[in-house]
């Protein structure tokens, strides 16, 4: 069988003009065609390890609907999909999303695909961020590929270049204010968070645990909400300790935080959602024989014997369901939200470090979520009206 992921576009294409204007729904419809191969891309270096008969069926299975989408678009409008994708970072080595959506760059490299990646660094450059964007552009890449601390360049760009089409990993917003040439993949990362609040909880001895962000959005927002939610669940009495460092790529101040939290909070369990700064928590832990957390990727491999596990996003499930509502042609654009009922949040499959009762208790939360019998804050404002104004959460 032929890779899918090739037969997108059997004939090059290294131009930017699309020979027919689409129409909406068919810019749409490409749109997601393309996303969902990005993200098939993606899952196919970002899900290794445990589940992997299941994995790589689902990705082969994603593979076969990508094609056939493709192949419809091709009956449908007499032009071309154009194979010139740009990858815009804020920097790679984060051992997590960055990184995990640069494997996806690798693999449709080797299929053929003009794949660049621009890498624009912290935020103290974000000034610089539309014009490294706008040089990819003018370079002839169609389709820009970024995180949400890229949307709010990508959204005024979309609304200037019509004929590029953008993909925001990871973010959503009303649909109502999505350009057409936007689509957005949103994971419920509040329910994975709630999750791994739960095991923390378990796994604490002093009664305190720690959320630690990179820098406070309102996704990562959605993050801390859903682990306190669990922790609290979990034990009613349990104390959780937040901090943020102002910065996806600052290792050691994560590192000085979680001392500092170990030191006067005794906190002994640590969940990082803070990109590259992540890795500086892991050293913290490791120094002070504590635990952490990892996200959106299975971390364990840094830190085996200190890691629990991770909040993982299973990218190779909402690769799947994206491509097969391309298909239906029931994806056009706009945002699709993948939660633990959809199989596109979860933890780990590593649990090793974990204990069996702390393990019964999480897969019996996981099955009320998915059942619809506990529902998990999506924000800061559900997550008030449940609790009150407990925690400084911005």
């Amino acid at each position: 069988m032929e890779d899918p992921v090739d037969e997108m576009d059997p004939q090059s294409h290294s131009g930017l003009t699309i020979k027919n204007r689409r129409k909406k729904f068919m810019k749409r419809k490409q749109l997601a065609a393309l996303a969902a191969a990005t993200v098939m891309a993606l899952s196919l270096v970002g899900c290794g390890g445990g589940n992997s008969t299941s994995t790589e069926t689902k990705a082969a299975e994603a593979g076969a609907t990508t094609a056939a989408a493709a192949e419809t678009d091709k009956k449908a409008d007499d032009g071309e999909l154009i194979k010139k994708v740009a990858h815009v970072c804020q920097g790679l080595g984060d051992k997590s999303f960055s990184d995990s959506l640069e494997g996806g760059m690798k693999v449709l490299r080797e299929k053929g695909w003009d794949c660049k990646t621009v890498e624009c660094g912290d935020e103290t450059k974000a000034d610089k961020y539309e014009d490294m964007m706008l040089d990819v552009i003018d370079e002839g890449y169609h389709y820009i590929v970024a995180s949400s601390t890229f949307r709010d360049v990508m959204l005024k760009l979309a609304k200037e270049y019509p004929e590029n089409q953008f993909i925001i990993v990871d973010d959503s917003m009303d649909e109502a204010d999505i350009p057409d040439n936007v689509a957005l993949i949103f994971y419920a990362q509040n329910e994975g968070s709630y999750i791994v609040g739960q095991l923390a909880a378990g796994m604490s001895e002093s009664g305190v645990v720690a959320v630690n962000v990179g820098m406070d959005t309102p996704v990562i927002a959605d993050f801390v909400t859903g682990f306190i939610d669990g922790a609290q669940a979990y034990d009613p009495d349990i104390k959780i300790v937040k901090a943020a460092v102002g910065s996806w790529t600052d290792p050691a101040k994560m590192k000085e935080l979680c001392l500092t939290q170990a030191r006067d909070k005794q906190a002994d369990v640590f969940y990082q959602v803070a990109g590259a700064s992540g890795a500086g928590l892991f050293e913290a832990c490791k120094e002070l024989g504590t635990w952490a957390i990892g996200v959106d990727s299975d971390q364990s491999p840094l830190a085996p014997e200190t890691i629990l596990t991770s909040a993982l996003k299973r990218v190779d499930n909402a690769c799947y369901d994206a491509t097969k509502k391309t298909i239906l042609g029931t994806l056009e654009g706009g945002v699709e939200t993948y939660d633990l009922a959809a199989g596109g949040v979860d933890i780990a499959p590593t649990t090793d470090n974990l204990s069996k009762d702390v393990l019964e208790k999480i897969e019996k939360a996981k099955k009320d979520i998915i059942a619809g019998d506990l529902v998990v804050p999506k924000n800061q404002e559900e997550f008030e009206e449940k609790y009150g104004d407990v925690y400084e959460l911005d």
